[in-house]
């Protein structure tokens, strides 16, 4: 087996333990959504490191993704990203198949984007971009499960 393709392997294992986590934390808190002001003022210490922690694993699977698969399946695919925006990542993804929609795909990164620009004091924009997750979170999980059964279905591993 090729390097390239070993490290894509693994890469493909490490996700896989991220989903299992975001949809552990999901699991775990997705009562507490939808959210409002009063209800995220009112949530114990407990609930904010689940909310934490959801949002963590959220980010760190859109970042595996566009990272480590999109440029695995590329090198498989003989395509060469090297020059080439997330954006433009994305696109290729779609127009190769490995996912479904590069706009749902865009969203998903954009959302991480803002949490990792986060201000405690813009309580609104949180509110938002916290009731988002539940889809997003569902957008990334099935672009993960998408690009395996690519994977899968070109005989590619």
């Amino acid at each position: 087996m090729k390097p390239e393709t070993r490290l894509l392997v693994q890469s493909l294992q490490a996700c896989q333990q991220l989903v299992d986590k975001l949809s552990y934390s999901f699991g775990k808190i997705g009562q507490l959504f939808p959210v409002n002001v009063e209800t995220v003022e009112h949530w114990s210490e407990e609930q904010e490191e689940s909310v934490d922690a959801l949002i963590l694993r959220y980010s760190q699977c859109v970042t595996m993704i566009q990272e480590q698969l999109f440029k695995g399946v590329a090198y498989l695919e003989q395509e060469d990203i090297s020059d080439k925006s997330n954006r433009d990542k994305t696109l290729l993804m779609e127009k190769l198949g490995a996912i479904r929609s590069a706009e749902e795909f865009g969203t998903a990164a954009m959302l991480c984007n803002k949490f990792a620009h986060h201000y405690p004091e813009v309580v609104q924009a949180r509110i938002e971009r916290l009731n988002m997750l539940p889809a997003e979170a569902e957008h990334v999980i099935d672009t993960f499960k998408s690009i395996q059964k690519y994977l899968e279905l070109k005989k590619l591993l």
